[in-house]
């Protein structure tokens, strides 16, 4: 809990103001400063190293009692707390939402208060995907992750940790922290939880008063978190042993130097360094004070130093923070207390051998957090993966020898059902169904039901490299305007596959093989098919197999429909489809409810076959009032490259009247059923 600080100060007309501190615990109070005609005093409070209130005391004109204002920012939101004469306190206390500073000025002396945090209101906010899995969560109890702030707490995620000597937060975000308890009584909470959300007959919400009771509080739901996203990715050398006490004191001495001064971290694309002292940040080519949002002006695209210095970037919100990982240059044992004298030579003999582990960590901070808060931060994440990594590998060195080791892969994911990201690690030669139990147990941590893959490699999170290193355009809509009367679309990702990719001529055979190979990578991008995007010939050798083409179909340009699409799905992939059929294009807005009920059960991407053309339907605006359609069609008959302004500008990828549909041909659709499984 916080305390009270207390501190005086004295003005004199030729000076600065100068601060006296009164109480051991108030700290950091910085020197006065003269700007022209005013005269700033900046205070900067500290309790337990973390920083509570920031204020300025500033005048106008001649120095007298009267013209004093305190300005005061919290998360950098400026605010004027109120005037002060010399009769003590006046227009002073607490802002809407905002902790309270009580200043008043004497004839001598201006005294200020810094209030008790523990008595102000503190807000909580709650992610809906949060209050969704509470709702229907039967648990007895669950442990809360969020993010802390001076006047917010914003609660994440849940686990349901079933064992205490698991780290289950090794799998999530540094930066998401254990905040509270989960229950269905609030005298079950331990007094440790910041935070206790109650199920009674509706979700409660208490926090801890200062005298180490629970108060209830209001809570705000919102359906996203505005959280900056900051990677490392870096490769570390690591021991192992044979005996593993051994490899617990190679673990133990890494983990020691990784949280020790000695780690820095450099952004990517600029010339921002971050190094680590204590629960700060020494910041290196950017001020000291600046806040994690405004880091995004400091990347720069072009290497040229000169353009590095000249070019000026707005902030980027969007943007991912990459960071690499860097030891000072101090002797290793530096931070032990070991005098560094001469090096005493012996050999051991000892079963161990180095693995280089590649690391690529997440953390997630608030954009206006102060960019010196983030180096401990990283520097948890590193901690985190590292122990994630090694349980793997521990386990591997239980039933194989150490020469027999595989490092394992690192998987992020960002489930729509849980809206925060997921960190797991699999061994590179175990199959989907060998990962099986352990994708269940995960399922079981956040409780999701096992009705859909969350946790395959196919449904790995893609960050902006992945899409632009891909080589078909993945989502090819977004962007596009996806309002109207009533507007269901694909679920997921999907890539978009169109004539002439691939170096493969099939430009006026092909469209719906093209069609055949989007909805595959639909499967394969929502985890559901491990099998590669099938090729042309594949697809024919396919219907040849199953009796349905003869032997000459393979290699030839012949076209292919609706059910053969649906043969290929259930021989390759496993998947049943529904067939519907009109009779005319002028039919298709009859379907309209049947295509959007699709899209919100299965959100499957639709083939659609009539006369001599084959598309792909991704989405339908059906309004019930009028009868009429409008469908968001994906052109495989497409030959340029991928360039989504073209594609989207040009019609490729857009809204269809129902009009486009000829009334002069027959249309079979292809409805993909959405399998139940995880």
């Amino acid at each position: 809990m916080w305390s009270s600080c207390e501190f005086w100060c004295r003005y004199s007309p030729c000076s600065p103001l100068h601060a006296v501190s009164q109480v051991k615990k108030t700290k950091n109070i910085t020197n006065g400063m003269i700007l022209g005609a005013y005269i700033q005093k900046r205070f900067e409070i500290s309790h337990h190293n973390h920083t509570i209130y920031k204020f300025f005391l500033c005048r106008c004109g001649p120095v007298t009692s009267k013209n004093l204002r305190v300005i005061t920012w919290i998360e950098s939101f400026p605010c004027v707390i109120g005037l002060f004469s010399s009769d003590g306190w006046s227009n002073c206390g607490c802002l809407a939402d905002f902790p309270g500073i009580k200043v008043a000025l004497g004839v001598n002396c201006l005294f200020a208060e810094i209030i008790d945090t523990a008595t102000m209101s503190i807000k909580v906010v709650l992610l809906s995907t949060l209050v969704k899995r509470l709702e229907r969560y039967q648990g007895e109890s669950a442990v809360l992750y969020g993010i802390k702030s001076v006047k917010t707490v914003t609660v994440v995620t849940f686990l349901n940790q079933q064992k205490d000597d698991e780290n289950y937060e090794n799998i999530l975000p540094a930066g998401l922290e254990r905040i509270g308890a989960f229950g269905h009584r609030l005298d079950e909470i331990n007094s440790d939880n910041d935070v206790a959300l109650i199920q009674d007959e509706k979700l409660k919400c208490y926090v801890q008063d200062k005298d180490d009771t629970f108060k209830n509080v209001p809570f705000k739901t919102v359906e996203s978190v505005d959280l900056a996203t900051l990677r490392i990715q870096t490769k570390i050398a690591v021991q192992l042993s044979a005996k593993e006490e051994e490899t617990d004191g190679f673990l133990d001495k890494l983990l020691d130097k990784i949280n020790s001064d000695a780690a820095s971290f450099v952004m990517d694309k600029s010339r921002v360094v971050l190094s680590c002292s204590g629960d700060k940040s020494v910041l290196y080519g950017a001020p000291q004070d600046v806040n994690v949002e405004e880091l995004t002006t400091y990347i720069q695209e072009e290497e040229d130093e000169e353009n590095v210095k000249a070019k000026k970037r707005s902030v980027d919100k969007d943007v991912t923070l990459l960071f690499k990982l860097f030891w000072s240059t101090v002797p290793e044992d530096a931070s032990t207390g070991v005098p560094q004298c001469a090096p005493l030579i012996y050999h051991q003999r000892r079963s161990s051998m180095v693995f280089c582990l590649s690391f690529d960590t997440i953390s997630v901070v608030p954009w206006s957090d102060p960019a010196e808060n983030i180096g401990p931060i990283l520097c948890m994440a590193m901690t985190r993966q590292l122990k994630l990594i090694m349980e793997d590998l521990k386990e591997q060195q239980r039933h194989t020898s150490i020469r027999n080791i595989e490092i394992p892969k690192i998987f992020h994911f960002y489930p729509e059902s849980l809206q925060h990201y997921v960190t797991l690690v699999y061994h590179p030669q175990r199959s989907e169904k060998s990962l099986e139990d352990y994708r269940k147990e995960v399922h079981q941590w956040f409780d999701l039901p096992p009705i859909c893959p969350v946790f395959k490699r196919g449904n790995k999170h893609w960050f902006q490299e992945d899409y632009e290193n891909n080589r078909q355009l993945i989502n090819t809509h977004m962007g596009l305007n996806l309002t109207g009367s009533d507007v269901a679309l694909v679920q997921g990702r999907y890539a978009y596959h169109h004539y002439m990719q691939d170096n493969f001529d099939d430009n006026g055979w092909g469209c719906a093989y093209r069609s055949l190979q989007s909805i595959i990578s639909w499967f394969r991008l929502q985890g559901y098919a491990d099998r590669t995007v099938p090729t042309h010939q594949e697809i024919q050798q396919c219907l040849v197999d199953i009796g349905d083409k003869p032997p000459s179909f393979v290699k030839s340009r012949q076209w292919i429909g609706s059910m053969e699409v649906s043969f290929c799905l259930q021989t390759l992939i496993g998947v049943e489809s529904t067939i519907l059929n009109v009779s005319s294009g002028a039919e298709m807005s009859s379907k309209g409810r049947q295509l959007a009920e699709h899209f919100r059960t299965h959100g499957t991407p639709i083939m659609i076959g009539g006369g001599v053309l084959a598309h792909t339907i991704i989405g339908i605006d059906y309004n019930e009032d009028t009868g009429d359609a409008r469908f968001l069609i994906l052109d495989p008959h497409y030959t340029g490259g991928e360039d989504l302004r073209v594609i989207q500008n040009k019609g490729w990828c857009n809204w269809k009247p129902s009009s486009f549909w000829k009334a002069d041909s027959f249309y079979n659709m292809c409805l993909p059923l959405r399998p139940t499984t995880f």
